[in-house]
């Protein structure tokens, strides 16, 4: 056996692997978990006034999208276990792209509510079920650099997203603000998609190394009847709706205090930067240190960011702070919960766990934007919310730890045989 047949080091890997890792971060970037969440705050106040509706009511267009996220998800991981990923992305991208430009035609609030829903269905090829499962096929020792690497790509475009909106809405309105969120994907995402994204076919790595990695780990009836994975689904609800709450009500929070929407803006695309951080850094963090402790680390941040907005500490400064904090947060989920599904369970039944799993994560940040609205419809003031949040952050962090030493380790690509982490 040559070595040129065998994956020897995590450099190997990643000159085999680097544009599955470009193409997988554009496809995040542009895909349904990063344009509607980081563009919603923009756009919450122009559909207030355009259709008298209240804050939580706009907002609750993400709960909807994450509700059709949440009746297409299981089925996508089904799919992508058996037939990979390459054509179910392709024409996911299309058909979101579609859908967000077809809620600039929306003439009432249920159709805003309809259309995103459908378009979360039908484009559901475009959320980290996908992308994750491709970098976890072509990557073992450098999984996590990888991941971070790739889940970095929605903190690109959450950096320029919410002031490419803004200038949107302020010259040609929300509707053609819409269309113009609506062309990125097909812009930026799917001629990379055609032409690099590629299930893993081929590579470095012995058939024996493939058979090994892909046969390993949890059936799927196990891993539901055990204990860890309704503990990551309790810590990633609970985690998942506070973080997306913030995201989606920085801007309205910013400028109820006075600020302009641009200068709002600009601070709200601090979180963009640190999602970048956040994930790169939680990557090589994972590969290095256990999973639970970073993410202690890492989801503990915005607690800080949470009082620092109740208390309006620090003015500007504090705010971009805050800011920061809950996009340090934010780079961390996808990876802290795509690499922790490979270790406890496995890539045996990868795709329909991680996209349970993911459905959850979905479900509370669909619940966590409104939650945020209601809040301030029902008391006038984020406060409340703001300090519930920050006690869910640490209970939802320290909950993670209950997952003890991991049960997959990383393969022996020397002798093609999986061994057990120590």
């Amino acid at each position: 056996m040559q070595s040129s047949d065998r994956v020897l080091t995590a450099r190997d890997e990643f000159r085999r692997g680097w544009r599955i890792v470009l193409v997988a971060a554009i496809g995040l970037g542009f895909g349904l978990s990063a344009l509607p969440i980081y563009s919603i705050g923009v756009l919450t106040k122009p559909l207030t006034a355009a259709f008298h509706i209240s804050r939580g009511d706009v907002q609750s267009i993400y709960t909807w999208m994450t509700i059709g996220n949440l009746v297409a998800s299981p089925l996508l991981g089904v799919m992508i276990d058996r037939h990979g990923v390459r054509r179910i992305t392709l024409v996911s991208v299309v058909l979101m792209s579609i859908g967000m430009a077809m809620m600039g035609l929306a003439q009432s609030l249920w159709q805003l509510y309809l259309i995103g829903f459908v378009m979360s269905v039908v484009g559901v090829g475009t959320v980290p079920i996908t992308w994750t499962r491709v970098i976890v096929d072509w990557f073992s020792l450098g999984r996590g650099f990888a991941l971070g690497i790739a889940l970095s790509g929605s903190g690109i475009v959450a950096t320029f997203l919410p002031i490419y909106t803004t200038w949107l809405v302020a010259d040609f309105g929300w509707r053609a603000a819409y269309v113009g969120i609506g062309m990125l994907p097909l812009v930026c995402a799917l001629p990379l998609s055609y032409f690099l994204l590629h299930d893993r076919t081929g590579g470095t790595a012995t058939v024996a190394t493939k058979s090994a990695v892909a046969t390993s780990g949890t059936e799927f009836r196990d891993a539901i009847t055990g204990y860890r994975f309704w503990v990551m689904s309790v810590a990633f609800f609970l985690i998942g709706a506070c973080v997306a709450g913030l995201i989606a009500t920085l801007v309205p929070i910013l400028t109820d205090r006075g600020l302009t929407a641009g200068t709002a803006a600009r601070i709200a695309s601090v979180i963009g930067v640190m999602v970048i951080v956040g994930r790169s850094g939680t990557g090589f963090l994972l590969d290095r240190f256990w999973a639970s402790g970073v993410a202690l680390f890492l989801f503990s941040a915005p607690v800080c960011g949470c009082l620092i907005l109740v208390s309006k500490v620090g003015g500007m400064f504090g705010a971009i702070v805050a800011a920061a904090t809950i996009g340090l947060a934010t780079g961390a989920e996808f990876s802290l919960l795509a690499f922790m599904v490979g270790r406890y369970f496995g890539q045996r039944r990868y795709g329909i766990i991680y996209a349970c799993l993911y459905a959850v994560f979905k479900l509370s940040a669909g619940l966590g934007a409104p939650m945020f609205g209601y809040s301030f419809d029902i008391t006038k003031s984020y406060n409340f919310i703001l300090y519930f949040s920050a006690g869910a952050l640490v209970v939802g962090s320290v909950l993670l730890l209950a997952l003890g030493p991991y049960r997959i380790g990383v393969p022996d690509v020397q002798q093609g045989q999986p061994q057990a982490a120590q």
